[in-house]
This record gives C-alpha cells, sequence and structure tokens, in this order.
C-alpha cells in the first residue's frame, strides 16, 4: 500500500512534464507550408558568343578570392584592400548582415519554451469590513519565488515556417553583401581603367605636343630663312595650340575619376594620390564557362531565390492563421509569508496552465486577405527571380560580344595607326623636299594622332570589358 501511494505521488510530480512532452512529440507531424521547390529557369547550354565553352558548376557560397589579380596590377590590387576595409557602402551592407542574422536568431527563438522568473515581496492588509473575509483586519506578508514555463504548441507550423523564413532572409542579405562587394570591386577597377586611358591620352597628347613643339620651332627658322611661307608657321603654332589645350582638358576628366576612386575606397580625395600610369599590357584572357554558372555565382540571383525561398515559408504561416493558436504554462516555486521558510518543502507551489487556445473565428476577411497577399508576394518574387536571371543572362552576352567585337576591332586599329604612322613620313618627306603644302603634313599629323588615340581608347575599353564580364558572371571564372 505504501509502495502504491508513492508511485502516485511519483507520477502526480511527473504528469505535466509527461504531458508537456508528449504534446512536443505532436508537433512534429503538421506543416501547412507548401513544400519548396528551388525555381528553374529555361537557359540555352551555350552563349550565343561563340567560343569553346565547357560546363562549369561553381557555387555562390564558394571563395571567389582576388580575381583582379588576373589583371596583374599590383597598384588595383592594394586600391581593393582599401575598399574592403574602408568602404562606408561595405560596411552598411555588412551590418545589415548582422541585423538579419540577429532577426532570424529572434524568430528561431518562438521554437522553444518561454522561461520568466518573477519574485516579490508584498505586504497587505484586509478589510474588516468585508463579509466572509478570512483574517479581516489584518496585515499579511507574501514572499512569492516563481519560475513560468509558457510555450505555443506549434501544431500547424506557424514559428518553425517564421523560423526558416528568418533563415532564409538572413541568406538573401549575405548574397546582398556579396553582391555589394562585387559591385563595388567592379566600379573600382572601372574607374581605376577609365583614369588609365586618360593618363595614356595625357601621355600621348603630351608627346604631340613635344613634336609639334620642334615642328613649330623648325618652321620659324626656315621661314626666317625664307624657305617657307609664313602660312605655314602659322599652321604649326596652331596645331601647337589646339594639341596642348586638348592635353590640359583631359586633365579635368582623370582629376574627377581619381576623386571617383578616393570614394570607393573610402577615403577623401586630398588623401588618394595616384601618379599617373598610362595603361598597358592586355586583359586576361576569356574564361571558359556556361550560363549555369550565372546561377551558382551570381550573389544577386542567390538573393532573389532565397527570398522566394522566404515567401514561401510565409505562405505557411499565413495559412497557420486560420487555425487555432494553443499555448500552455508550466509554473512552480515557493510562496510563504516568513522568509526562514522560503526553502521549506511546505511553501512549494506548482501549476499546470494557464492554457489558451484562440480560435480565428471572425476576422472580417483580414486572414484570407493576408494569404492572398502573402501569396501575391510570392509570384512577385519568382517574377523577379526570372528577370534577375534574363538581366544576368545579357549582362554576359553583351560583354563577351563586346570583348569579341573591341578585339577585332584593336587589331584592325593597329593597323591603321601603322598606315597613319608611315604616311606621316611619307608627307613630312614631300614637304622638305619641297613637293608638297604643309597642310598635307598638318593633315598627316593628326590622322596619326586621332589613329592613336582610338587605338588607345579601344584598348582601355578591352579592360572595361573584361571587368563588366567578370560582374556578369559573379566575380571571376
Amino acid at each position: 500500500m505504501m509502495n502504491c501511494r508513492i508511485c502516485a505521488a511519483s507520477l502526480n510530480r511527473r504528469f505535466p512534464l509527461v504531458l508537456l512532452h508528449s504534446f512536443c512529440l505532436l508537433l512534429l507531424g503538421c506543416n501547412v507550408a507548401p513544400k519548396y521547390f528551388a525555381p528553374k529557369s529555361e537557359l540555352p547550354t551555350e552563349f550565343k558568343t561563340q567560343g569553346p565553352w565547357r560546363t562549369a558548376r561553381p557555387s555562390d557560397a564558394e571563395a571567389r578570392g582576388d580575381w583582379w589579380r588576373l589583371f596583374g596590377d599590383a597598384r588595383l590590387a592594394q586600391l581593393m584592400q582599401e575598399a574592403e576595409a574602408a568602404s562606408p557602402t561595405l560596411d552598411v551592407a555588412r551590418h545589415r548582415v548582422s541585423e538579419a542574422r540577429a532577426l532570424a536568431r529572434a524568430d528561431k527563438a518562438g521554437l522553444f519554451p518561454f522561461a520568466t522568473i518573477t519574485n516579490s515581496v508584498d505586504r497587505t492588509r484586509g478589510s474588516e469590513t468585508m463579509a466572509a473575509q478570512f483574517a479581516g483586519g489584518r496585515s499579511r506578508t507574501s514572499i512569492t519565488n516563481v519560475l513560468d514555463f509558457n510555450y505555443e504548441l506549434d501544431f500547424w507550423g506557424r514559428i518553425r515556417n517564421q523560423s526558416q523564413a528568418g533563415r532564409a532572409r538572413a541568406d538573401a542579405a549575405e548574397a546582398d553583401l556579396q553582391n555589394v562587394r562585387l559591385l563595388l570591386h567592379s566600379e573600382l577597377a572601372m574607374n581605376y581603367y577609365a583614369l588609365r586611358v586618360q593618363d595614356a591620352q595625357i601621355a600621348l597628347l603630351r608627346r604631340n605636343v613635344t613634336v609639334r613643339e620642334r615642328t613649330a620651332d623648325l618652321a620659324r627658322k626656315r621661314f626666317a630663312q625664307g624657305d617657307i611661307a609664313q602660312i605655314d608657321v602659322a599652321q604649326a603654332e596652331t596645331d601647337l595650340a589646339e594639341t596642348q589645350a586638348e592635353a590640359i582638358g583631359l586633365e579635368r576628366l582623370r582629376a574627377e575619376l581619381e576623386h571617383a576612386v578616393a570614394l570607393l575606397v573610402g577615403t577623401v580625395p586630398s588623401q588618394l594620390n595616384l601618379p599617373a600610369s598610362p595603361i598597358s599590357g592586355s586583359p586576361p584572357s576569356l574564361p571558359r564557362s556556361v550560363p549555369s554558372s550565372l546561377l551558382e555565382r551570381r550573389p544577386d540571383i542567390a538573393s532573389a531565390e532565397r527570398e522566394i525561398a522566404a515567401l514561401n515559408a510565409e505562405i505557411g504561416v499565413a495559412k497557420a492563421a486560420y487555425f487555432p493558436t494553443i499555448t500552455i504554462g508550466l509554473r512552480g516555486g515557493t510562496q510563504t509569508s516568513f522568509y526562514d521558510l522560503i526553502d521549506n518543502s511546505s511553501s512549494r507551489i506548482w501549476g499546470l496552465g494557464p492554457a489558451a487556445v484562440e480560435w480565428p473565428l471572425l476576422r472580417g476577411g483580414g486572414v484570407k486577405a493576408n494569404h492572398q497577399a502573402t501569396q501575391a508576394r510570392y509570384e512577385q518574387a519568382a517574377g523577379t527571380y526570372r528577370q534577375t536571371v534574363l538581366s544576368a543572362m545579357r549582362d554576359a552576352e553583351d560583354a563577351l560580344s563586346a570583348l569579341d567585337v573591341l578585339r577585332r576591332q584593336s587589331a584592325a586599329q593597329n593597323v591603321t595607326v601603322t598606315s597613319a604612322t608611315k604616311a606621316l613620313e611619307l608627307a613630312q618627306k614631300r614637304y622638305d623636299s619641297g613637293l608638297v603644302a604643309y597642310y598635307e603634313v598638318l593633315d598627316a599629323q593628326r590622322t596619326q594622332l586621332r589613329a592613336e588615340r582610338e587605338a588607345t581608347r579601344l584598348k582601355g575599353e578591352l579592360y572595361l570589358a573584361s571587368v563588366l564580364l567578370v560582374k556578369a558572371l559573379g566575380g571571376g571564372w
């Protein structure tokens, strides 16, 4: 008989925990969110621009490395490091990731019971004139120490789906950070190479200024000797002044590009000095890749896909609002009027509850409207994802087409430079022999200068197109 009483008492003490455990097991079986499938876009097997492409399967989470080192420019690599450390834009994006991760942890907290400790001391006096009042007119001290557990039974997966949405949005924020980093690095590289093109153009014009100064001096001497007419001197001096003015004009654009670089690396223009260094060499060779790499490497596509995943989970949250919300509580502690009896077993209290069931009966159509709005946001995100993929394909095709055309155009322009240089040499010899007027030399000089400037511009365009291809492919290849 004694053993039975002991077993019954033990069961009574454990009953709340057994009941809570049973409820928790029931939670695993129901989730009203639709099953999520990552979106797939119909992509061609190769780029439109012809090339020996091969299949590549990188991941957007894969470390891309310092893609700018492919260009072999130590100063550019140093600027990239400075931008990584000091760019305000990148710093803002990092804090957005921290915010999203914290919010995801907050959403996940609902999966666990909430525990609250309450410690209170109060002293009260009851009325002496109340009917059926025990100990009326007497003062009483109440010392309470209670630990409360409250837990929402997630029968319909509302909290789980909210947690999944938070995780997906945190992943999207991380992808957005990578996208900001890619945009920052690519914009910095483009401004840097645009500046180097200006350096090359300025250097080219200054060389021509030196040549034209010698030509003008020679024309003055020959005029003084009576060998040529004064108009030849005037033409030589006019050409010299035009070339000098053009060289000076390029310095303004160079200064603006240097200021843009300073902004991207997170410093003021007065603290950044980029000595003139004309562009030289050639950009890195073309990659060998296929469109499937875009889906896995480009961070903007990854962000769009994870936004779809988040909204899919939020559909489950919205659908769960059709069903009742069930919350249970468990409390235990001590309550007494005497400090020396706080830890006495007779002062212990416990309770199972409150247990609350909230039924969404009349909400004026709000639950259904919220569900429909969430579904509409999901469809919008799916459309945004498809548009992002198409834009990525266009970016890659544009960059590949530009590189293909620019390489052929640059080769043809180099032939033009060679021919223009030869024509200038012949015109100078004919003029020195007195066979032609000076305007023929002047025309040949201008043609040769235009050809060289165009060749320099095309070389810069090749570098810019290479950077755009890096950006289109999600950062390197």
